[in-house]
């Protein structure tokens, strides 16, 4: 167990006494705009600390109702990408709180306290739809106009003297990418909410005109300050006084007066970091006497002595591991990927935490643990590296762990995890350089899109551009994947373009796979612009080079895509061909999973055709048996949709309860998914087969629970057909 009045002491605040008036004046201040302040400093000279503080402030002034939110912006993190992070926060808080969610997760507990603290779910009969879809995040929209809504609601739920403070705090230096969004935000920022934000002096904010002119943005200190944040308050400061003498107190067999602790301070040039680490040893005993302390001015040399303690603990090696895993990860990670990283087990993790002196260089965040302080995670860093500037052995392997646990966590989530796929790729740059980073941003594709991290791609892959060699396989599939960004925000155009670059490189180098991808990718765009005769042209293209190649499961998806094609043009006897050739090519799949989704694939489009041919009992017959492959690889998405085209198809047959049955079946997964719209989908053609079946009671039901649905998406025009349906039952 922690000692906490040891912890407690460790985490004692003193100093910094006019920024904290100057907040307090902020924070009760009647101006109605919103602010924003940012405490300004550079590396060491306590910035979280007084942000911590700060908030520590407004919690214990009881004449306020105050409740912090705070994020921990990870490398390559866009303005964008942190805002979306706090719209599915807290979307998903108010799921839970409303009793629609049954799993609270960690990220979004901050946002739970919010609700709790406001009632804003509290003593309600049912939730507020309005509300639920007020915050609901749409990547189809803006972002900024998504988010500034978001924080407008938030304002006028807030009672007179409601506060609620985000603090976005960088873990290195602020990233460049969209910062005006940062100005867009806080010029309108509404009244009772502030953003605190952690600077260094040449970090983004600090030097965007934009940025620094708006009139409700406060520099902690004044940005005219030469080095903003200086050391600890003059020594005669009774605040200062206080924390030398609660050190004494507890140090007085190794501090005999005041002088020695203040000889302390002086060598350190009162540096908040140097200062707080060399009381931290002297107090949990890790050095015995102040002359073991080293005098150089400059903090950098207190983290080599930190560094030995660690090494050296008594707990064994495993400490030092779960530093350098910590070092690696270089963001706040869950204790199950730090534990995997370091390769220790938690009950390791645990003892660990339960030193007080441990414990103080790692600090908490809402989605996970990260060492404190930087001066520390920067030398352990330092010695990760050869002489030659190159990962050591242990390094590489660290890195390599990262990648495999990042990797795992990808695969077994339906919905891919955020932190996983943006630092998957780092971890492989580490590891493998700039060919690995450009082959796993490829493989990270789909969850970037899904995620709608449309930015952090972009600057991921204009990176990796910037590394790899001109006019080569790496080149031509970055290229691809820009194309593909570009499809996915709706800009054809720019799609086409980059998929042409990427077709030109890969005909150059010869590249069949290169070749083929890209000629299909201009294929179904032709074939969505129902431009068939370019879509066939290059679609037939891309058979070839595919034929030639390993990716078999890719002929297979260009196959019934120009099936479709041919099926439109009315060449169904070409059409048919291109669907056996499809079948054919199945079997050549190699990766378990691919063959089998591949095979189902071919099934369901078939089942389509014959569908619309008025041949029932073959396409559902053709359906069912997707279905069986969809369930050997779980695949359910794909199997609610089959579930959902036979319904369609057997209440067009008059086969209601079949009908019924199959769409239960697909909404049932939807919702386990937590599909929303699909759920909601379901559930208002569930009613109408009711209805259609004289189930009155049901029908009612069907309705209900859809209206509910709806109103949670907000969709006015279907909760208003949904009204017009309930008035003709």
């Amino acid at each position: 167990m922690l000692n906490n009045a040891m912890q407690s002491m460790i985490n004692t605040f003193v100093g910094r006494k006019d920024e904290r008036q100057k907040w307090a004046e902020l924070l009760t201040d009647q101006n109605t705009d919103g602010k924003s302040i940012v405490v300004v400093g550079k590396y060491g000279m306590g910035k979280t600390r007084l942000l911590d503080q700060m908030v520590a402030d407004a919690e214990e002034n009881h004449s306020l109702q105050c409740v912090s939110l705070r994020y921990s912006v990870a490398i390559n993190e866009s303005p964008s990408m942190v805002m979306k992070m706090m719209l599915e926060d807290a979307f998903q808080a108010a799921r839970y709180e409303a009793g629609s969610l049954n799993y609270e997760g960690k990220r979004f507990r901050q946002w739970n306290l919010l609700y709790q603290k406001f009632g804003l779910f509290s003593n309600k009969k049912e939730p507020d739809y309005k509300f639920f879809h007020a915050l609901r995040y749409d990547h189809r929209k803006n972002i900024f106009e998504q988010f500034i809504l978001r924080l407008r609601l938030l304002a006028n739920i807030l009672p007179d003297n409601g506060r609620i403070l985000i603090v976005i705090d960088p873990e290195q230096d602020t990233p460049s990418v969209r910062v005006e969004l940062w100005s867009q935000i806080v010029r309108e920022l509404p009244s009772k909410l502030f953003f605190l934000f952690a600077q260094r002096f040449r970090d983004t904010l600090t030097v965007n005109e934009e940025f620094c002119s708006l009139k409700n943005v406060y520099f902690l200190p004044p940005l005219n300050s030469p080095d903003s944040l200086q050391g600890l308050a003059d020594l005669k400061d009774s605040e200062t006084l206080q924390l030398i003498e609660t050190y004494q107190s507890s140090l007085k067999d190794k501090v005999s007066n005041h002088q020695e602790l203040i000889d302390l301070f002086h060598s350190y040039r009162n540096h908040p970091y140097a200062v707080h680490a060399a009381l931290d040893l002297l107090l949990c005993k890790k050095v015995e006497q102040l002359n073991q302390l080293p005098r150089e001015p400059m903090p950098q040399y207190i983290a080599p002595l930190q560094w030995k303690q660690i090494v050296e603990h008594s707990l064994g090696p495993d400490v030092a591991l779960l530093f350098e895993a910590y070092t690696v990860l270089e963001v706040p990670s869950l204790d199950e990927m730090v534990c995997w990283v370091a390769d220790i087990s938690q009950n390791s993790l645990k003892t660990i935490l339960a030193d007080p002196f441990l414990r103080s260089l790692i600090r908490d965040e809402p989605d996970g643990r990260i060492i404190y302080h930087h001066h520390l995670s920067a030398y352990i860093r330092s010695l990760l590296y050869t002489s030659d500037n190159s990962l050591t052995l242990e390094a590489k392997r660290l890195h390599q762990r990262a990648m495999i646990g990042y990797g795992e966590l990808m695969r077994r989530t339906l919905k891919p995890d955020t932190l996983a796929t943006v630092r998957l790729p780092e971890h492989s740059l580490a590891v493998g350089g700039a060919e690995l980073f450009a082959e796993t941003l490829g493989r990270c594709a789909d969850a970037f899109l899904t995620l709608g991290f449309f930015q952090t791609f972009g600057a991921m892959i204009e990176r990796a551009l910037s590394l790899v060699q001109y006019q080569s396989v790496e080149e031509s599939e970055l290229f691809f994947q820009f194309g593909r960004l570009r499809y996915q925000q709706g800009n054809l155009e720019a799609a086409i373009q980059y998929y042409e670059q990427s077709l030109q490189i890969a005909r150059l180098i010869i590249e069949p796979e290169r070749i083929a991808e890209a000629l299909f990718a201009l294929g179904k765009i032709s074939y969505e612009l129902q431009h068939d005769a370019e879509a066939e042209r290059n679609l037939r293209e891309a058979i070839v080079y595919y034929e030639s190649g390993p990716d078999q499961a890719g002929l297979v998806e260009t196959l019934l895509c120009l099936a479709n094609v041919l099926w439109r043009q009315e060449k169904k006897q070409e059409s048919q061909t291109a669907f056996d050739e499809a079948i054919k090519s199945v079997s050549k799949i190699k990766n378990y999973r691919q063959r089998v989704r591949s095979e189902a694939a071919v099934l369901t489009a078939r089942g389509r055709i014959l569908d619309e041919l008025g041949d029932t009992s073959q396409a559902a017959e053709l359906y069912y048996n997707a279905i069986d492959l969809t369930q050997n690889i779980y695949d359910r998405e794909a199997e609610a949709e089959i579930h959902s085209q036979l319904s369609s198809l057997f209440e067009r047959s008059g086969d209601l309860k079949t009908a019924e049955e199959n769409l239960s079946k697909a909404m049932e997964i939807h919702r386990d998914m937590t599909l929303v719209e699909h759920w909601a989908e379901d559930c208002f053609r569930l009613a109408q087969l009711a209805q259609k079946q004289g189930n009155t009671k049901l029908v009612q039901e069907r309705l209900q629970q859809a209206r509910q649905l709806f109103r949670q998406l907000g969709n006015s025009l279907k909760i208003a057909e949904i009204d017009a349906e309930t008035k003709e039952v």
